[in-house]
C-alpha cells in the first residue's frame, strides 16, 4: 500500500492601510478677509487668500505650499513656497505688477505623512485699477430737453458707459445747478444698474427745502 503525504500551502496577506490626501474646507478664498471672496481688486501687485486649516487624521500634515499664477494651478506669478502646515493665509507683494485687465490664481498643495498631495486653486481674481469709461446722459427720456416746468418730473437717461475689465456694478446719481456743478440739491445716490431715473417734483422740494 501507497501512502500520500500531505502536503499544504499557506498563504500569509500582509494588511496595509490606504491613504487619502489632507482635507479642508474645500475653498480657497481670494482677498485679505477671511471668508469673503473677492473676484475684483484694484491693486496691480497685492495676492492674498484664507483656506481652511488642513488636517489628516491617518498619517498627519507634514507639509503645506502655495503658488500663485496667471491660470488655473500655475506658478508663474509666484514660486511654488512652503509655509507652516498650520497655515490659513497668504499676503504677498509682487516685485513686478500684473497688467489691468489681468486674473490670477491661487493654489495651495497639502501632503500628508504617506506622501499623498491635495491640490486646490481659487477661482481668481481680477485687477482693474481704470475707471469706467464714460458715456453720454440725456435729459428726458425720450430726447434731450433744456428746460422744464418747475412743478414737472425730472427725468434722465445714460448709455454707452463701459468698463472693459470688470463691467459696470452701479451708478449714482445727482441733481446739480447746471450753473455750479459743485452745487448739488440732491446729492449721489445710488440706483443700481438703472439706466434711467426720474426725480419728482415733490422729491426735488423737500431736496431743496433741507439746503
Amino acid at each position: 500500500m501507497k501512502r500520500f503525504l500531505g502536503l499544504r500551502t499557506t498563504f500569509t496577506l500582509s494588511l496595509f492601510s490606504i491613504f487619502l490626501g489632507p482635507t479642508n474646507g474645500g475653498t480657497i478664498i481670494d482677498g485679505n478677509k477671511e471668508g469673503e471672496d473677492i473676484d475684483v481688486q484694484q491693486s496691480r501687485t497685492l495676492i492674498t487668500a484664507y483656506w481652511s486649516a488642513f488636517e489628516d487624521l491617518e498619517s498627519g500634515v507634514i507639509k503645506v505650499t502655495w503658488c500663485a499664477g496667471l491660470s488655473l494651478g500655475t506658478c508663474d506669478l509666484v514660486n511654488e513656497t512652503q509655509i507652516d502646515h498650520n497655515g490659513t493665509f497668504v499676503r504677498y507683494v509682487l516685485n513686478k505688477a500684473i497688467a489691468n485687465g489681468q486674473r490670477h490664481y491661487v493654489t495651495v498643495k497639502a501632503t500628508n505623512g504617506a506622501g499623498v498631495t491635495t491640490s486646490l486653486t481659487s477661482d481668481g481674481v481680477i485687477v482693474d485699477e481704470s475707471p469706467p469709461i464714460s458715456g453720454s446722459v440725456i435729459d428726458g427720456m425720450v430726447s434731450d430737453v433744456d428746460y422744464v416746468n418747475s412743478e414737472d418730473d425730472i427725468t434722465a437717461r445714460w448709455l454707452d458707459f463701459l468698463d472693459l475689465e470688470s463691467g459696470i456694478e452701479s451708478y449714482e446719481v445727482a441733481l446739480c445747478d447746471a450753473r455750479n456743478l459743485s452745487s448739488c440739491p440732491q446729492t449721489f445716490t445710488a440706483v443700481g444698474q438703472v439706466t434711467n431715473v426720474t426725480i419728482t417734483g415733490e422729491i426735488k422740494l423737500m431736496t431743496s427745502n433741507r439746503l
